[in-house]
């Protein structure tokens, strides 16, 4: 029977404070990006670990040769992944295994359920952040919206109690999204699901650094998404850049149409493997016209599908691959996109 591994978390503050200057609000931040391995040995020797592989996404590997000194000192011997880490969907379990690791250590996201391998330690990565200082700066841009929904990364979802308690105060309604998968208020780029809870919220304000999870979101919902950036604190407003995608996107859609060759992707990561999917959309454009064929790797790069002649690829891994869409000459589409270009609207 396999186990699954303990989540322990790594407490890692952000010291932040904020100033007026020349009449507008500037934030300054700073993050310790220092890690404590040694949070996440007693899990470890839980499962008598001995031999562990490291898994760290790229913002966190110059604390690599720290982390695997801490875990050293506590009698682990550790290697570090250093291919690119894209989330909990790309747990890199059986590489650990077929390096006769007992354990991966997976650094910066939740456990999301997946069958393993060997058993994984999740080490969140969350920050200490408090965003009543932000939001108090930020009230106008919040101002003609009566109900506030909240959501964040699983790094600041800690915040989200605060958040709402301020906004409370300061006579709001506020509500914290809830999604059975995933932390309290959490979200992630491909999975926005929490965001259903807060039907009767005016406006979500997502609280993060970065916009690949508040975008991600933004494109999931019908109402106003506000980033509060917790390295800037500005609170900044997402409509605008989506309308704009969303106008890309038709027009992906539409060149997509008069296209003959497409190839349906299938990744092979664990939390992004879609392969019945992959074969439904194949048959449905066949059945359409079209030429097309199931392609399969890790993951989708330009140099992997050159020279292939295939005019769109139908991404069926993480749907954020379409934001690379500059470094393709191929379209990049969606499964969504495919039923509305099967269809008479676009």
């Amino acid at each position: 029977m396999l186990m699954q591994g303990d989540v322990y978390c790594l407490n890692c503050p952000l010291q932040a404070h904020a100033k007026r200057a020349q009449g507008a609000y500037k934030w300054h931040s700073q993050y310790n990006f220092m890690i404590d391995a040694e949070r996440v040995l007693p899990a470890l020797r839980k499962i008598g670990a001995k031999k562990v592989l490291v898994q760290i996404p790229e913002g966190l590997k110059p604390s690599a040769s720290a982390y695997v000194e801490a875990l050293a000192a506590g009698g682990v011997d550790a290697a570090v992944f250093i291919e690119p880490c894209f989330g909990a969907c790309d747990l890199r379990d059986r590489e650990a295994k077929a390096l006769g690791c007992d354990a991966l250590v997976h650094v910066g996201h939740s456990d999301l359920g997946i069958s393993t391998s060997v058993p994984v330690v999740y080490d969140e990565y969350p920050m200490d952040f408090d965003p009543v200082t932000p939001l108090r700066m930020n009230a106008p841009l919040l101002k003609g919206f009566r109900h506030i929904g909240l959501l964040a990364s699983i790094q600041f979802a800690g915040s989200l109690e605060r958040a709402k308690d301020y906004l409370r105060s300061a006579g709001k309604e506020a509500s914290i999204g809830r999604s059975g998968r995933m932390r309290l208020g959490q979200v992630l780029g491909c999975d926005c699901s929490a965001a259903a809870s807060l039907g009767k919220a005016d406006c979500i304000v997502f609280i993060g650094s970065g916009r690949f999870h508040p975008e991600g979101l933004a494109l999931a919902v019908r109402k106003p998404v506000f980033l509060l950036d917790a390295e800037t604190g500005r609170l900044e407003t997402l409509t605008a850049s989506l309308e704009k995608e969303e106008v890309r996107r038709r027009l992906r859609i539409e060149k997509a149409r008069q296209e003959k060759v497409f190839a349906v992707f299938v990744s092979t990561k664990p939390g992004q493997r879609h392969a019945a999917e992959a074969s439904e959309l194949r048959d449905a454009l066949s059945a359409a016209g079209k030429k097309a064929f199931i392609i399969a790797g890790d993951m989708l790069a330009p140099e992997k599908v050159s020279g292939m002649g295939i005019d769109v690829i139908v991404n069926t891994a993480c749907p954020r691959i379409y934001g690379d869409q500059g470094l393709f000459k191929a379209v990049i589409l969606n499964p969504e996109d495919i039923d509305q270009m099967l269809s008479s609207d676009v």
